[in-house]
Formats: C-alpha cells, structure tokens, sequence
C-alpha cells in the first residue's frame, strides 16, 4: 500500500467549497491501494478566534508566539472546531475517518522551544510515536492529525508544517504532500520553481525571495528529506482532478523538493 501523508493549511482548511472538494478528492482513493493521513493547520480560524482576546497575533519567522491564553484558544480551535469539521466531512463522503491531535496517544512529543525572543509555549518535536496512526490504518481509518502536541503534561503549540513532516517521516510515507495557498515556491519573479535542493533553497532564503511562513515549510522539508523522505511536494490548491494526479505522478503543477 501507499502511505500519503498530506498537510492542508490556509484557505483551503476554512474555505467550505473548496475544503469539500479537497476530502471529496481523499475520499475516493481505494483503501486496497493507499493509506492516508491528512495533517491541517486553521491559522485564519485561529486569528479570528484570538480577537475575541483583544490580542494580536505576532510572528516570528513564520511561528506564532503563544501566551498561555492563546494557547487555550489555538487547541480548542484546531484540535476541536477545525478538526471535527473536517471528519465530518469525510464521514459525509463515506471516508471513515477519526480525529485526534499530537496530544492523543502521545502521538508527537515536544520540548519547550528555546531561542530569543522567547515563543511562549511553542514546542520543539523531541520524538513521534506512530503507533496509533498504524493501528487506526490496519483498522481501516484515515487520520485527520491537529498539531497541538504533548510535553510536560500540558499542550504545547507546533507549526503545521513541522508536525506534518516529522510524521511523515515516522510513517516512513511514499509521498509527502504540502497544500497551501501558494502554487509553490515562487521565485523574484512570483513564478513556480518547479524544483528545488537544499543549496538553492537557502540561498533564496539569504536572498528574501522565500520569506515568512514559507520558511519553516521548506526548512523543515529539507530535514526530512535528510531523514529519508523521497521528495515532498509544495501545491497550491486546484481542484481534485489536480491533486489526484499530483499523488498518482502524472504530472507536477508546484514545487518539488529532492
């Protein structure tokens, strides 16, 4: 069988057209022929929930500082609202699937992540444990993963990007595919970079070209392709007809780290 792990994030975890098309797209793949596990993130659900705070929200290349009352916003938001939505819509379309968080089972153990300034409780991934990812796949269930994460006994805030890869590589995936709102890393241009290796992605970096959250994402890429993933594909989203043949490799519409 195939393992897909596929990360969402961006409008398409919020956006309800294109969000049903996406797990109408996941839905029809034969469970004989492919294991999934789909990865979201919701941080446009987060920022709407955080201004019921009167805080406003601030990043540090790409990663969200979490006080201790943003982080009691991010998991009910993520691993409750957004999470729920989509096994809902997957068991609407006849996908049976569950809902769980890095939190459940221990699935992604983290550490406090340390660096100036200080993040608040944002975690740094010390260990994943995909037993129960593996247990739901022999029992016939796609996993719909929310990255609030364990350590300490309390929960702890995790990139999307990061928790996707790190669990792909603990899955040992096939393919490891990123949807975003981009079409991919773009270039000076703001055109598509069809392939990408370490070397030209941090040159970019130094250049500004790939800038903000879209660093954590190649960065952490790049990581696990040192760890053993194949390739990981960065999409933007089309329409399902384009993300089953990007999983099927017919045909590459983004960027493709190697």
């Amino acid at each position: 069988m195939k393992k897909v792990v596929i990360k969402i994030g961006g409008s398409l975890a919020v956006d309800e057209e294109k969000l049903s098309d996406f797990v109408t797209a996941v839905s029809s793949f034969s469970s004989s022929e492919y294991r999934l596990c789909v990865v979201h993130g919701g941080g446009k659900d987060i920022n709407e929930n955080i201004a019921l705070l009167s805080e406003k929200p601030t990043f540090i290349d790409g990663l969200r500082v979490t006080t201790p009352s943003i982080m009691n916003m991010v998991e009910m938001t993520l691993s409750g609202h957004v999470n729920k939505k989509l096994v809902r819509l997957f068991l609407k379309n006849g996908c049976p699937a569950i809902g769980l968080s890095g939190v459940d089972g221990s699935l992604i153990e983290v550490k406090k992540k340390n660096g100036e300034p200080d993040l608040g409780l944002v975690g740094e991934i010390v260990k994943v444990n995909p037993k129960i990812i593996h247990d739901l796949w022999n029992a016939g269930w796609t996993s719909i993963v929310s990255p609030i994460s364990i350590g300490a006994g309390v929960s702890w805030n995790v990139n999307a990007d990061t928790a996707a890869s790190e669990l792909a590589v603990a899955l040992q995936a096939d393919q490891f595919i990123l949807v975003s709102d981009v079409a991919g890393v773009l270039d000076d241009q703001k055109k598509v970079i069809s392939n990408l290796n370490e070397t030209a992605v941090e040159s970019l970096i130094a250049e500004g070209v790939i800038s903000g959250g879209m660093i954590p994402k190649v960065r952490e890429s790049i990581k696990s392709l040192r760890r053993g993933l194949k390739s990981i594909h960065i999409v933007g989203w089309k329409d399902a007809d384009h993300l089953k043949k990007q999983i099927n490799g017919d045909f590459n519409y983004g960027t493709i780290l190697q």
